[in-house]
């Protein structure tokens, strides 16, 4: 079902989905900007035009709080709102104007810097605080925060008390304990020790926090978890280490994360190298495509068609690959600036060369409504849609489906052939091959090397059966030997891809290597 744009300015940022067949609308889109300025697309649950505006207006004005620090509400998913709960009594979430304290991230930081010394700091972050706020209302919230305040105090006390401190060489044990933020405790401590000393300070906090009952109602209360991040370093940057460390331990649900100053300098090292990379790499627009044969089964000498791959190039000349720098591209936000150059290079390859190429895409990508209506745009001026293979990959992260098939819907007018990436990596594959209209998958690489094993063999022969019935076409990446590569013909895949067959190569190489003298468009 395609999405139609609604032309009228009073509903800019909503489209309407539609049957092609009778013009019937079945549902509506909102586009809008994240408090990153990434573009989102979303379905919402509304019967007309007009709610799906209003439901827009809240989120952009949501989102615009948000950027200026002024709120914590948070829009619930319908499945959520439909819910009843008698107790406790869910109050609306409340908003927080500042950090309860008045200062910022900024002056807590002075604050800490003022001590001469290694400073220990600690943040401790309150596990689904949002959640807590939303069905147990802000002055819930409030007070769970204050008693993990006096539990922290009191359990610190008591180590104090036993001469744990003491044991450990530490006479003077001096601390502080500030809010800093809606769900966040930063405990500072004035004291050089080692950091076992530490592991046993925040094991026997977590054990107290996860352990104690927080009242949220005259009649009910719950348990709750915490996050800790630390580190010891000079007082100058340590809440900012402590802050990284917070946030690697989120990123992994590790309850606690521990930085020291020599694995700090090494990371900064490495990660302000790939953040400078990057950046040269946009700015010199240095973004490099190479480009790895896709091989026929029955041919193997000349490519049916090449798979493009993003590369960068650091300072040194070298080129890196997406294990290096993928993951810190998104982190960073500047994941879309590198693939906008890339498809530009791969498609001004394409004008000039008669080839066929891949350009893989992410659900990601897909999501992001700027990104993908650039790349429409440019298979309609440069007219090569029946060259182009769109490559889903990372397709177990799809959770619209409905708006990944309106995506291949536009892109198949143009006469762009599907394919997803590593099928039977995970069941969700087989229902994403029902679900959507695609033209090859990928048999997941770690499959195809392990051939030879009888078991992964009848599993990897029934996956072909599987795409034969349902007249889709099967490719086999990580073809590294000739065994492999005639296992993979014997069972009957289409297409073969590998360093035994090709290495990835800049374009110019790959057209050497393959002698294609006469393959310019005019």
């Amino acid at each position: 079902m395609p999405i139609r744009t609604i032309t009228d300015k009073q509903y800019k940022g909503v489209s309407e989905l539609y049957r092609k067949s009778d013009g019937k609308v079945t549902g509506y889109y909102i586009t809008y900007r994240d408090i990153d300025g990434k573009p989102i697309k979303r379905r919402v649950d509304v019967d007309n035009k007009d709610d799906a505006l209003l439901k827009l207006t809240d989120i952009k004005k949501e989102i615009d709080l948000e950027k200026k620090g002024n709120t914590m509400s948070i829009t619930l998913p319908e499945t959520i709102k439909d819910i009843k709960i008698k107790k406790p009594k869910i109050d609306k979430p409340k908003k927080l104007s500042i950090p309860p304290s008045g200062k910022t991230m900024q002056e807590y930081q002075e604050i800490i810097s003022a001590y001469n010394g290694v400073a220990v700091v600690t943040l401790i972050d309150i596990v689904a605080f949002d959640d807590i706020n939303i069905f147990y209302g802000y002055e819930a919230g409030m007070r769970i925060v204050d008693t993990m305040q006096s539990l922290i105090d009191d359990t610190l006390k008591e180590m104090r008390v036993s001469g744990l401190f003491s044991r450990y060489g530490v006479e003077t044990f001096s601390y502080e304990l500030y809010h800093v933020y809606a769900d966040k405790l930063c405990l500072f401590i004035k004291n050089d020790f080692n950091h076992r000393l530490l592991d046993m300070i925040v094991k026997e906090l977590l054990s107290k926090i996860s352990n104690h009952p927080f009242v949220v109602s005259d009649e009910n209360h719950i348990h709750i978890n915490a996050t800790f991040g630390a580190t010891k370093a000079d007082a100058s940057v340590s809440l900012i280490y402590a802050e990284k460390a917070l946030h690697e331990a989120k990123k992994y649900q590790n309850p606690y994360i521990f930085h020291d100053s020599y694995s700090m300098n090494k990371n900064d090292y490495i990660v302000n190298k790939v953040y400078e990379t990057l950046i040269d790499n946009i700015k010199e627009e240095t973004v490099t495509p190479y480009f790895q044969g896709i091989f026929a089964t029955a041919e193997c000498t000349v490519p049916y068609k090449f798979e493009s791959l993003m590369r960068l190039v650091d300072s040194e000349g070298c080129v890196l690959s997406p294990a290096v720098f993928m993951e810190k591209s998104k982190e960073y936000r500047l994941y879309t600036q590198l693939m906008s150059q890339m498809i530009d290079k791969v498609f001004d390859v394409m004008s000039k060369h008669d080839v066929a190429m891949t350009v893989n895409l992410s659900y990601v990508d897909i999501n992001n409504t700027e990104l993908c209506d650039r790349l429409i745009d440019k298979i309609k001026k440069e007219k090569i849609g029946k060259r182009l293979t769109v490559e889903i990959v990372e397709s177990e992260q799809i959770q619209d489906v409905e708006m990944v098939n309106e995506f291949i819907f536009a892109l198949k007018k143009h006469g762009v052939m599907i394919a997803i990436d590593d099928f039977g990596s995970g069941f969700s594959n087989f229902d994403t091959i029902v679900n959507l209209d695609i033209d090859y998958v990928k048999l997941d690489g770690s499959l195809v090397s392990k051939i030879h094993d009888k078991k992964y063999r009848i599993i990897l022969e029934n996956m072909v059966k599987i795409c034969k019935d349902l007249d889709i076409k099967t490719i086999a990446e990580y073809i590294s030997d000739e065994s492999i590569m005639d296992e993979a013909q014997r069972i009957g895949v289409d297409y073969l891809q590998g360093y035994h067959l090709h290495k990835p190569q800049e374009w110019s190489s790959v057209r050497q290597t393959f002698d294609m003298k006469g393959d310019e468009n005019a």
